[in-house]
């Protein structure tokens, strides 16, 4: 008998008794040389188990039936085993029902995983998550596409970890990966967390194409997703793109700052004399851009070209010389743009570089 201590909590002293009774529980398990079965010996001792799992008086003789049947590895024991999961009063038979239903491999026990997960006992929802571990390959692949659009943030992460393992494999298709990019886009953080690993787990040869082409296309947290992954990994494909989101200024703030972030560390790809000689040239028609993309990469040289530019002629060069502003971090471009607003006369375009200049945090 286990003997639990009085000063352990209720739920600690329920997963030691189940760690006890698991342990204690007998191995079905044949030797290799033994004789098979017959198919109505195989029958009947389904039955008794599936009797016993059903009815049988204590927990233990029901948790001891549950983990027998997922070693018979017998599909007809799925519909007694989906019960126990969803029903019995046990934990401990709950949770050695949902680790026989992945030793089954029947995707009609996946829902019933699903729905564990949000057993209120530890022990049970961990044992789903490992039992639907057991169900990431191509082949019950489409039973984890509803469970993308789920409402619940646990079934959620269950189907990325599913699309996210497949994908890993050579020969996963364009679709498995689609899945996981718009994953990174996901209200929660921990499944978008999930759907950043599983990319970051793809080689590199694999990954750059998806990340790049996330830049520019699908919502705004993916654009924001794929640029924070591509600041790990760098490519010189990723520079053109990366480049156009930092200086765009109708995209999010979020998905600029991710851009300008992964941007600086793809320094040994940009043009930078290109940059500075465009930068340097008044009149010149990739002048603003070229400011500000010396400005996002931290470029030293870039607060002579904004001073400059903040005292053109043309009114769109000034703004866009402020914007080149408030993208740097140099704290002698905002010295720049406060000189610059105190000496516009322009009332409308004074109150565009206020508005600049309040932007700079």
């Amino acid at each position: 008998m286990v003997r639990l201590s009085p000063r352990l909590s209720p739920r600690l002293s329920s997963r030691l008794l189940l760690f006890a009774v698991l342990a204690s529980l007998p191995c079905a398990a044949q030797d290799s040389d033994a004789t098979e079965p017959s198919a109505p010996a195989a029958a009947e001792g389904l039955g008794r188990l599936v009797g016993a799992l059903q009815s049988g008086e204590t927990f233990k003789v029901r948790a001891t039936a549950a983990v027998a049947l997922g070693r018979m590895a017998d599909a007809r024991a799925l519909p007694a085993l989906t019960d126990a999961l969803r029903g019995d009063d046990s934990f401990a038979v709950r949770a050695a029902a949902a680790a026989a239903i992945g030793r089954l491999g029947d995707a009609g026990g996946i829902a019933a995983l699903y729905d564990a997960l949000r057993d209120p006992e530890r022990y049970v929802h961990d044992e789903a998550r490992d039992a639907l571990a057991r169900f990431h390959s191509p082949k019950y692949l489409l039973s984890f596409r509803d469970a993308l659009r789920s409402d619940d943030v646990r079934v959620r992460l269950a189907a990325v970890a599913a699309y996210g393992e497949v994908m890993r494999e050579p020969d996963s298709t364009i679709g498995v990966a689609s899945q996981v990019m718009n994953a990174l886009g996901d209200d929660d953080d921990e499944v978008a967390a999930a759907a950043g690993r599983a990319l970051a787990a793809l080689p590199h040869d694999r990954a750059i194409p998806l990340l790049v082409g996330g830049l520019t296309s699908g919502s705004s947290e993916i654009r924001a997703g794929c640029a924070r992954l591509l600041e790990k990994r760098t490519d010189r494909s990723a520079v053109e793109p990366l480049s156009a989101l930092a200086t765009d200024t109708d995209q999010p703030e979020e998905v600029r700052k991710a851009a300008s972030s992964a941007l600086r560390q793809h320094l040994e790809y940009l043009d930078t004399a290109t940059a500075v000689r465009q930068a340097g040239t008044p009149g010149a028609p990739e002048r603003n851009q070229a400011i500000r993309l010396l400005a996002v990469t931290g470029d030293a040289r870039a607060v002579g070209f904004i001073e400059t530019a903040l005292k053109d002629g043309d009114g769109a060069v000034r703004i866009a010389a402020a914007r080149a502003a408030a993208d740097s971090a140099d704290p002698r471009a905002r010295a720049a743009l406060q000189a610059a607003v105190a000496k516009e006369s322009d009332a409308r375009q004074k109150r565009q570089l206020e508005l600049i200049l309040k932007s700079m945090h």
